[in-house]
């Protein structure tokens, strides 16, 4: 793949001319010349990025010594020219940077003044989950409409308001874009958003409100009130993000499944609980916690290459630490008094971050209509590199160990606007398997892409990154959302949904997946220095779909060696929406979601493994038919 790896800032070979001797005057980065609109276009299209000034011609030695520095220095910075060429040649298809943005991805800039920061938080409590207050809950009528049967009124400890679930399934996704700077803003994250910092790390974006960006427990008027719930809390995220609340007790992130916190440093406590709510855990990877974690009633949760400066308190089932350091709880099986097992992995063979996008060179002007205008700025992809033995230890935040890569050469994703199905998932297949085959890496921005085919990975260290749960729809005839061949090295998955359809009788006759990588049959031992990556990586068979008759054989099969999993949930769901005027069967679970029965939202098994050397770090598979893992690869971790 195209990439740009920065060269040492210092010149490498100067010579002096105000003697009027011959010269030769080596550009410090190979990049300025390409940029330099003063030097001719013939030098920068000869294959070297070398600024020649001028060559005396009255002195044959001195010409001749000038010829073998040239060549010298040609040669060691030929793979710094090589990179050059990829980055700053133009191409036919490159794709424009900055790209048009969908609606469903917001740019915010930092508030400058009071009017600013109310805009702004206006703007975001549109991505919030819905509010019901307890006046308008406790009329009976609403109750009624609802399926509650009044008892939830009983208790007097209630809250004025309570966060909602009422979006659990919806079809809006949304991508919140930070610009570097600091937001004195509070934000309930709510389903199927999730917020990005733009920075180059962490710190670049601050959110000093009094609760800044938190999720605590839903439906408190409902749900074991007062306490409410955290069971069904999925679907929401935050990267690349720094947090100083200005109020008391930390932040709070009172999630389950799919709703990892990544790349982030929280200045102060985090706090993984909202009171007495039940919540079933989750993942916080590559972060720094200046103050004290606690899991309070999380079921399991993983901490993956955190820096925990004052420790961790609570939880109540299992909780893992891997490539953790600080004040990182001691090793215990669960079984001697109370509380939870704790498992350690505190050296980890190899580490692999998930990629994202920064902003550069921010120019930016604030409209009165409440968003962002951006003049003249670009938008990089930045692929953190692999890390092994002590590197793969600890939080990873610096920019010497990510690949830079411009968005020329990255393809933003929207989905198709037609209202034929059929239609839509042609087109949108033929868009981004397009892309793919030119080379390029993909970004998909929040949405719902229907498939007509496999998305087919074909070329090493491409990537494709959904931006706020992009949703991949498989295609009806059991082929997989996305195939990455096999011999393909370096491929990176990352924050994606993968859905299951109703398959055509077609698609039963074979054995279908919603991803596969490599091929039955095929001996693929991949590359222990480059492997491949999933990396957020969500599937689910029912849940928003009207239809129970949706399936898959397998939702994720590895023929493939040498994959890493960061963070996988494979669902089977549970419970799924109700139709229009239907009524739930187990009213006393839930009066708002149907529970799955037998025959419904049928799947065999959530992961086969076949490939040898296959590591995972955040597993969780749920509610298959069959077994729920196959792991038959040797080495698997």
């Amino acid at each position: 793949m195209a990439s740009y790896t920065k060269p040492p800032q210092e010149q490498l070979w100067t010579k002096d001319t105000a003697q009027g001797s011959d010269s030769l005057i080596l550009s410090s980065n190979p990049l300025a010349i390409a940029n330099d609109k003063s030097f001719p276009s013939n030098h920068v299209t000869s294959r070297t990025p070398l600024e020649i000034r001028s060559i005396s011609r009255k002195r044959p030695r001195h010409y001749i010594k000038t010829i073998l520095c040239f060549l010298v220095v040609a040669v060691v910075a030929a793979p710094w020219i090589k990179m050059t060429l990829r980055v700053t040649s133009k191409r036919a298809d490159d794709e424009p940077n900055p790209p048009a943005l969908p609606s469903t991805m917001v740019l915010l800039r930092p508030p400058s003044n009071e009017r600013e920061i109310q805009s702004v938080q206006a703007v975001l409590a549109e991505y919030s989950d819905p509010i019901l207050y307890w006046n308008e809950f406790s009329n009976s009528s609403f109750k009624a409409a609802h399926g509650f049967d009044g008892d939830e009124s009983a208790n007097e400890n209630h809250p004025l308001y309570t966060y909602t679930s009422s979006n659990h399934f919806s079809s809006k996704r949304t991508a919140l874009l930070f610009t570097p700077g600091i937001y004195p803003i509070d934000i309930e994250i709510g389903y199927y958003t999730s917020l990005y910092g733009l920075g180059p790390h962490p710190n670049a974006v601050l959110f000093t409100g009094d609760k800044g960006p938190h999720v605590p427990a839903l439906d408190k008027f409902t749900d074991r009130p007062p306490f409410g719930s955290g069971l069904n809390t999925f679907w929401r995220s935050m990267e690349n993000i720094a947090t100083r609340p200005s109020g008391k007790g930390g932040m709070t992130w009172a999630v389950s499944q799919a709703a990892p916190l990544r790349r982030m440093h929280i200045h102060g406590d985090l706090n993984l609980f909202d009171a007495g709510a039940w919540l079933s855990g989750g993942m916080g990877a590559n972060m720094v916690v200046d103050g004290e974690v606690n899991f309070g009633g999380q079921q399991q949760w993983i901490m993956r290459n955190v820096h925990l400066k004052k420790g961790a308190v609570g939880g109540a089932w299992s909780l893992v630490f891997v490539g953790c350091e600080g004040n990182v709880p001691e090793e215990r099986t669960g079984m001697e008094g109370s509380g939870p097992s704790v498992s350690l992995e505190e050296n980890p063979r190899v580490r692999m971050e998930k990629p994202f996008i920064v902003l550069k060179d921010r120019q930016l002007q604030y409209s009165q209509t409440e968003s962002v205008a951006l003049d003249d700025y670009e938008l990089e992809l930045r692929v953190p590199k692999v890390s092994f033995g002590k590197d793969a230890v600890g939080p990873q935040f610096y920019e010497s160990d990510e690949e830079v890569r411009n968005f020329r050469r990255v393809n933003l994703g929207v989905p198709s606007t037609s209202l034929d199905p059929t239609i839509a998932a042609i087109e949108n297949h033929s868009i981004l398997q397009k892309a793919l085959d030119q080379g390029k890496d993909l970004v998909l921005s929040p949405g719902i892409y229907s498939l007509s085919s496999s998305l087919e990975v074909k070329y090493p260290n491409q990537v494709i990154l959904g931006l706020a749960f992009a949703t991949l729809i498989a295609p009806s005839n059991g082929m997989p959302c996305i195939h990455v061949h096999s011999k393909v090295p370096g491929v990176r998955i990352a924050g994606v949904m993968l859905e299951a359809s109703v398959l055509s009788s077609e698609g039963r006759e074979r054995h279908s997946s919603l991803l596969q990588w490599g091929e039955d049959g095929v001996l693929d031992g991949g590359d222990e220095d480059n492997p491949g990556l999933l990396s957020d990586v969500f599937a689910r068979v029912g849940g928003s779909s009207l239809d129970r008759s949706v399936s898959t054989d397998v939702m994720v099969v590895l023929h493939s060696e040498n994959v890493i999993g960061d963070n996988v949930w494979l669902w089977r769901a549970d419970h799924v929406a109700l139709r229009p005027g239907e009524e739930a069967n187990f009213p006393r679970i839930s009066p708002l979601y149907r529970q799955t029965v037998l025959g419904e939202c049928q799947v065999k098994n959530g992961l086969i493994v076949n490939g040898a050397n296959v590591t995972i770090f955040g597993l969780a598979v749920e509610h298959t038919t069959e077994d729920q893992i196959i792991w038959n690869g040797d080495n698997g971790k």
